[in-house]
């Protein structure tokens, strides 16, 4: 089984808890850090054709990877990480750094991004959720995206043919991998307000969030009209443990790991709380994270 001449960095049975942010999971067979778009494209090509299953991930911040471990191909994008600056436009590749971005476009006094100062994943992936915090979401700056389809096309979709929800998106939903993106801000006459905005939502994070622990964000969206943090702490469940995953004391929409929480451990946890919430208010909790596998 002859691998593509790819300059990247290649690793076989690799930790897949190094590669994200709940520091949970097995090992994966094989994990890629493509240099370029071509060797992305190689090793998606290749790992078809050999039948393997593949697993893209940024920074690793909203997805929850299996015990067992992952039996393909993980390409992580993190070393596509170019950008490119035009006015209040800008391009980026998809593993650039949402939270570098956003405070780049305060440096260069454009508005748009305050609200991503505190979210540690990458342009890409944001994308594909329609990540967002404080009433703004991603989407609303997104002018076009490249992206790599399922049959193995390269395309450059406009923002109309594109279709933006909470946390979710078509991009998402067709299975196609981003692989750049431009984005629209806008100009402002100085960067004060812009990073006095940030500084604020920066220290709301800290204050709100269990930051002293690994976690992945947001467990659960909103249901509309209410809050799944009130109705989860509602129920009881701050502070309840499965082994070390432990829903937060300081938020109850996040599950952190006390030290050495297994993925099954978060998993019954998100289970138990789906159920309970479902019995007592009627209201069925969806997942915010990607649940893997394997």
């Amino acid at each position: 089984m002859d691998l593509p001449k790819v300059k990247g960095k290649l690793e076989k049975d690799y930790p897949l808890k190094t590669l994200n942010t709940w520091k949970t999971g097995g090992r994966a067979e094989m994990v890629f850090w493509p240099q370029n778009m071509n060797e992305l494209t190689e090793m998606v090509i290749w790992s078809k054709i050999q039948h393997k299953p593949l697993l893209f991930l940024g920074h690793g911040s909203n997805v929850l990877l299996p015990d067992k471990g992952f039996p393909g191909t993980v390409i992580v994008t993190t070393q596509l990480n170019g950008a490119r600056w035009e006015n209040e436009q800008v391009w980026t590749e998809a593993g650039y750094s949402l939270m570098r971005l956003a405070r780049e476009a305060a440096e260069r006094n454009c508005s748009g991004l305050e609200f991503a100062c505190g979210i540690p994943g990458t342009v890409g992936a944001a994308i594909a959720i329609n990540a967002g915090a404080y009433g703004k979401e991603i989407g609303e700056l997104v002018r076009n995206v490249k992206v790599l389809t399922s049959e193995g096309e390269i395309k450059t979709l406009d923002r109309k043919e594109i279709s933006f929800r909470y946390r979710k998106s078509s991009l998402q939903e067709n299975n196609w991998i981003i692989l750049e993106s431009s984005l629209r801000l806008t100009a402002a006459e100085d960067g004060t307000a812009i990073k006095a905005k940030m500084k604020e939502f920066m220290a709301k994070r800290k204050e709100t969030q269990p930051l002293e622990y690994p976690n992945a964000g947001s467990v659960f969206r909103n249901p509309q009209g209410d809050s799944a943090g009130r109705l989860i702490e509602q129920a009881g469940w701050k502070g309840k443990c499965v082994g070390d995953a432990q829903v937060s004391e300081k938020h109850a929409n996040f599950i952190v790991n006390r030290g050495n929480a297994k993925s099954e451990n978060i998993l019954q946890l998100i289970q138990d709380i789906q159920a309970d919430i479902l019995m007592k208010y009627g209201v069925k909790l969806e997942t915010e994270i990607r649940m893997i596998t394997g």
